[in-house]
Parts: structure tokens; sequence; C-alpha cells
């Protein structure tokens, strides 16, 4: 199922929400209490200008990266930028608010675009979750975390878990009222039994509450 996306696919999220439900009553009840999943992925944006937001948003309340992303965009006329307006406007992307890291990631991302070393999505259909994953390794600034992300929301691959994210580990705590904490490693090893809808599963924890 690596290839399979979201985009739209309602019954591929009921067959995950079914199979999650079947697996514990924990399982059930949160899948009962938060309703439908709605996961679906989003290509609006293309790649490198998806990869740029996910970075600017990168362990920041959703509130102060957005009021970066206004700053960014607002010196491209309120528009994304393209990779040659980023490189020829690099100064005044010190005034957003961005860090010295995720400056210097943008920049790293415009150049890989302008060189077309970022598939697009059509070209990337056929890619394996780990081949994919290696590719956006390679640009300065992008992580694990932020490649899995990018599976998940914008290229709806169904079998992602990103299993270093804090949010998801203190609910699947949470959820299976464990005592202490619960690491990546304890977190990937539980997800073994989520797939091949791991990705859903990942969108039920974050709805948890």
């Amino acid at each position: 199922m690596q290839g399979n996306i979201l985009i739209g696919n309602e019954a591929l999220n009921k067959e995950g929400a079914a199979f999650l439900s079947s697996l514990d009553n924990d399982w059930n009840n949160l899948i009962s209490h938060v309703g439908p999943c709605t996961l679906k992925a989003d290509q609006t944006l293309p790649p490198y200008q998806a990869l740029i937001k996910s970075v600017i948003y990168q362990q920041l309340h959703p509130k102060a990266a957005n009021a970066i992303l206004k700053k960014f965009l607002k010196i491209f006329n309120d528009s994304f930028p393209t990779s040659n307006n980023i490189v020829e406007k690099k100064n005044q992307l010190k005034e957003c608010g961005l860090s010295k890291n995720k400056y210097q990631s943008i920049l790293d991302i415009a150049w890989y675009e302008k060189n077309q070393l970022i598939p697009s999505y059509k070209n990337l259909l056929g890619i394996q979750n780990e081949n994919i994953i290696e590719k956006l390794l390679a640009i300065k600034g992008i992580g694990q975390w932020t490649a899995e992300m990018f599976l998940i929301f914008h290229l709806g691959r169904i079998d992602i878990m990103p299993s270093s994210d804090l949010a998801l580990r203190n609910r699947y705590r949470k959820l299976k009222s464990l005592e202490g904490d619960v690491s990546s490693k304890d977190l990937a090893c539980a997800a073994k039994l989520w797939s091949p809808f791991r990705s859903i599963a990942a969108w039920y924890l974050w709805k948890a509450t």
C-alpha cells in the first residue's frame, strides 16, 4: 500500500479505522470518540513550497509559525516565491524572524528546486517511502520528522508512523495508560501492529484529547 494516495479516498480511511478499532478496546474507544477519519493529502503547494512551509513550522507554535510565514510571503507580494525569487531576495529573508538554521534550509531547498532535484508529486508516485526520505534528508534542515510529515500530509502515504513525534508518544502513553515516558523506539515497535494503516493511527492519536 506504500503508493496509495489518501486524497478523497474515504473508503480507505474507513478501512483503516475499522482495522484499528478491531485491535482492542482502547483503539475502539478512541476511534468512536474522534469519529470518521478525514485524513487527506494536500497537494495545493508543489513539493518544494510544501517543504519550505514545513521548515518554517518546525518546532514552533502554529500562531508563531503563521506570523513568520506571513512575513515571508509579504516579501514576495503575498504569494509563494519561485526558487529564483528566493535567491534574489535572500538577504531580506533574515527579516522574517527565521532562525539561522531555517534560513539556510530554505536557501538549500531553493537550490535543490532550481537544479530540478526535487521531484514533482507525479514523479514521486512510484518511489518507495524509504527512498523519498533518503532524498529529502540530503537537504539541509530536513530531518526524519519533516520527511515523514511530507509523506503523510502531501503524498498521502498510508503506512507512516513518525515515532519521534513527542505528541504521538504522549498520546499513545495516555491511550494505553502507561507509566513513564514512551520512547521513539517503543512507539515504533508498538506501531508494527497498526500496519498497513500507521498514518491513520497517527492521525487518530493526534486527534486524541
